[in-house]
């Protein structure tokens, strides 16, 4: 009985250290609303009632990642408030830590640790996290050859989940094999979810005559679908296309 005590007095103890040492951490903006007198977006996210200490973190961290809203881009200052924050288990922002990892923003890439917190953040729940993953593992993230076969489970295990995202995935592993029949056949899949990449890519196969027989003007429809969508590649595809009918 005593033992169980002891184990509980203890327990407490630490569960309330680890408050006062996130609390302390949000202490830091609370300072700089006092001194600067102006409500900015950090001093909004900390009058948040109701929002949790590690979510208030995980906002801040954004703040910094994205920049805006009076706040310079700060790359390490935004990993300092997703870790405080992935100090709580919070599944957001273990994904944001995996995504500096992964495109190494602020420091060196690092795949296994990419990999760790996206896995991490899947297991509390995240739904971006497994296809972040399926990403690491399609895209040579260890410096190896593409994962395929992993990449590949996630995406067809996700299917009912996201067909928008599993589609997407699965036609861009077949296009990097060179199975274009399968491809095409998930490109549509994903085209008929109105996914920009997907759309883009059924230009491209119609464009250039990739399985499918060549046809400008299909290709220019499904530019046409992806660019009022904003993809860059697609608007770029577009003016060439149309600079060259002109001068025909």
């Amino acid at each position: 009985m005593k033992f169980i005590i002891i184990l509980l007095v203890t327990v407490s103890l630490f569960a309330c250290a680890n408050f006062k040492k996130q609390d302390n951490s949000l202490s830091i903006i609370e300072n700089e609303c006092n001194e600067e007198k102006i409500l900015s977006k950090k001093c909004e996210i900390l009058n948040l009632k109701d929002l949790s200490i590690d979510e208030k973190e995980n906002l801040i961290g954004w703040l910094y990642l994205n920049g805006g809203d009076g706040v310079k881009q700060d790359y390490n200052k935004a990993y300092f408030w997703f870790e405080k924050s992935a100090l709580s288990q919070n599944d957001e922002a273990l994904n944001s830590l995996g995504n500096i990892y992964y495109l190494g923003l602020g420091r060196g890439k690092n795949y296994i640790k990419a990999e760790e917190h996206y896995s991490q953040a899947y297991a509390l729940g995240n739904k971006d996290a497994i296809f972040n993953l399926a990403e690491l593992y399609r895209n040579n993230g260890f410096g190896k050859l593409p994962d395929y076969n992993k990449a590949e489970e996630i995406y067809r295990s996700k299917i009912i989940d996201n067909p928008y995202k599993s589609y997407e995935g699965l036609s861009k592993i077949y296009i990097e094999k060179g199975a274009f029949k399968e491809a095409f056949i998930y490109s549509k899949k994903a085209a008929d979810l109105n996914n920009p990449e997907a759309e883009y890519n059924l230009g491209v196969f119609y464009e250039k005559g990739i399985y499918v027989e060549k046809d400008i003007e299909k290709a220019l429809y499904w530019y046409e679908r992806a660019a009022k969508k904003g993809h860059l590649d697609a608007k770029n595809n577009l003016e060439v296309i149309e600079f060259t009918k002109s001068k025909e």
